[in-house]
C-alpha cells in the first residue's frame, strides 16, 4: 500500500475522495488538529471540507508510525519520521523539553506528509555533467525545500549504478532507498549498496572502508562534520554526489556551514533546482571564481 492509499484509509471519506482525485499531483498532505486537511500540489493547494479533530490526528499519527511511538522517539526528536516508501512525515506540537539531540514532542498538533515519488529519468539532464564517460564528477545539488532534490539524487544513484559504477548510499533519513530490514524498497540500481539510518559521517567512513565505492550519494549535508567526512572520502578517490538546502548560489556561498564544504574542494559542480520541482535551472563549475561562472543554463 503506497502512502496515498494509506492516508486515504485513515482520513474522513470526503477528504479521502479529494486526495484520490488529485493523487497524481499531490506532493504534500498537511493535517492540523481542528482544521481541514490541506492538499498541496504542484499547481497550488486546496483545503478539504471536513475538520480533522485532535483525536483523529492522534489516531492517524499512531497508524502512520505503525503504533510504535516509542521505537520512533529518536526520529521524532528531529521533528519528522520516515514512512516505509520513503515519504517523510514532519510533525509539530508541544515540546516538553529540548536537548542537544532534538525536541521532545509530547502532543502533536500537525503533520506534514511529503509524498516520495520515485521518477526514473528525472536525472537525465544532469548525467552528462556527472558522468561524461571518463569518471564521475563530484556534484552538489542545491534548492529550497520541496524542489525534488531527493528524487533527483535517487535517480542519479540508479543511473550511475546501471552504467557500471559501484555506488554507495548513505541514507540517514531512510528517504533515498526506503530500506526495510536493510533491503531497499525503491530502485537505486543493481550495483548500489545502502547504509540506512546511520549518521552520514559514520556511514560514509564505513562505506569507504568496507564497500570500495566509485561514488557516494547522500542527502542534505550541511555542517562541518559532513564537510570533513566528505573531504576524507574525496581524498580516497571516491566521487560524491550530494544535496543541500540553499535558495541560490549566493546563499550557498554565504552560509558558513555550506561554504566550508566548498572550501574543502570536494565538489567540481553545483546544480541549482529552481522554478519548478525537478527543474535544473543552472549548473556551475567550482573554480577560480568561486563557483560564480555558469557553465550550462536551461531557459
Amino acid at each position: 500500500m503506497d502512502v496515498i492509499d494509506r492516508l486515504k484509509s485513515l482520513l474522513p471519506p470526503h477528504t479521502a475522495a479529494a486526495l484520490e482525485k488529485r493523487r497524481a499531483a499531490v506532493r504534500e498532505v498537511r493535517l492540523r488538529a481542528g482544521m481541514p486537511a490541506q492538499l498541496v500540489a504542484f499547481d497550488g493547494d486546496a483545503l478539504c471540507s471536513e475538520i480533522i479533530s485532535a483525536e483523529k490526528l492522534r489516531n492517524i499519527l499512531a497508524a502512520l508510525m505503525d503504533f510504535s511511538l516509542y521505537s520512533r522517539e529518536n526520529e521524532l526528536a528531529q521533528g519528522f519520521f520516515t514512512l516505509s516508501d520513503g515519504s517523510r512525515a514532519g510533525v509539530c506540537g508541544r515540546v516538553s523539553g529540548a536537548g542537544s539531540d532534538g525536541a521532545r514532542l509530547t502532543d502533536i498538533g500537525s503533520i506534514c506528509v511529503r509524498i516520495a515519488r520515485p521518477r526514473q529519468g528525472s536525472a537525465d539532464a544532469l548525467m552528462s555533467t556527472i558522468d561524461p564517460g571518463d569518471g564521475v564528477r563530484s556534484t552538489l545539488i542545491i534548492s529550497p525545500p520541496g524542489m525534488g532534490k531527493t528524487t533527483l539524487l535517487r535517480d542519479v544513484a540508479r543511473q550511475l549504478s546501471v552504467r557500471g559504477r559501484n555506488v554507495v548510499v548513505a541514507d540517514e533519513r531512510h528517504e533515498l532507498a526506503a530500506c526495510r530490514q536493510g533491503v531497499p524498497t525503491i530502485d537505486v540500481g543493481p550495483r548500489t549498496d545502502v547504509m540506512d539510518g546511520c549518521a552520514k559521517r559514520v556511514a560514509i567512513r564505513l562505506l569507504v572502508r568496507g564497500m570500495a565505492p566509485d561514488v557516494i550519494v547522500t542527502d542534505e549535508i550541511g555542517d562541518a562534520g559532513d564537510a570533513e567526512t566528505l573531504a576524507d572520502a574525496a581524498r580516497c578517490g571516491v566521487a560524491v554526489v550530494a544535496s543541500a538546502h540553499a535558495r541560490s548560489f549566493d546563499d550557498l556561498i554565504h552560509r558558513p556551514e555550506l561554504s566550508s564544504i566548498l572550501d574543502k574542494g570536494v565538489f567540481e559542480y553545483v546544480a541549482l533546482l529552481a522554478g519548478a520541482p525537478g527543474r535544473i535551472s543552472e549548473i556551475r563549475r567550482l573554480g577560480a571564481e568561486g563557483g560564480r561562472t555558469p557553465v550550462w543554463e536551461r531557459a
